[in-house]
């Protein structure tokens, strides 16, 4: 359960902030999309699925991805708190904790959402790192449900990048944005505990063939 974190007057106002930023780039921006028809396809049918997205890439796929009613695992910290104000302004709704740091009770919920036909997105290497590689909570999610796990990136072509562990990219207003979904990655239920680095592994190249996908476009 995630603690309850009062949030003050500066905050708020704080996060009223940046809600407006993002839907000031959001409409600003020149936004195209490579392999939506995956997830069209996935919702057309009424099959829940798990968005894989990098840590770095939350702010801005609170505009990207706020058409598909995903229910997103936040971290239960005072951080998670702010980023889940933020994701639930724009319609999502949350599971607060962690798929592999004592989060037995949001692996739970997650597994509960995806039989009650919801979509899921995780952000597989947060809450802390290390970046860009893969914890074994998303792959265990996939084989328990038996769902797709479906690799997300953007790239804008303006932004700036903050100084965190995951180098946060914030899009600037106009600025021109692709966003790439990947191939499905299926977990059989026959997989042990054993074959989890390796899915793990998959996950991670289906990751990066995204960005060279989008050097490809650029």
């Amino acid at each position: 359960m995630a603690a309850n974190y009062a949030i003050n007057l500066k905050k708020k106002l704080a996060l009223k902030g940046i809600h407006g930023f993002i839907f000031l780039t959001g409409v600003t921006a020149k936004i195209s999309w490579v392999g939506k028809e995956i997830i069209d396809e996935l919702i057309e049918k009424s099959q829940p699925f798990i968005i894989c997205a990098w840590h770095h890439d939350i702010y801005f796929s609170s505009w990207l991805l706020k058409d598909f009613e995903l229910t997103a695992l936040i971290s239960s910290s005072r951080d998670g708190e702010y980023i889940n104000q933020i994701l639930s302004s724009f319609g999502f709704m949350a599971v607060r904790g962690s798929s592999t740091r004592g989060g037995i009770g949001a692996m739970k919920q997650l597994v509960r959402c995806i039989k009650d036909g919801n979509a899921v997105a995780i952000t597989p290497d947060g809450p802390q790192g290390p970046i860009h590689r893969v914890q074994e909570g998303i792959v265990a999610l996939a084989k328990m449900t038996g769902v797709p796990i479906i690799p997300w990136r953007y790239e804008a072509n303006s932004c700036w990048k903050l100084n965190s562990w995951d180098s946060h990219k914030i899009p600037k207003p106009f600025t021109k944005i692709r966003s790439f979904v990947g191939q499905p990655l299926y977990v059989p239920k026959s997989a042990s505990s054993s074959d989890f680095g390796t899915y793990c592994g998959q996950l991670e190249m289906l990751m990066n063939d995204l960005i060279s996908e989008l050097k490809r476009q650029s």
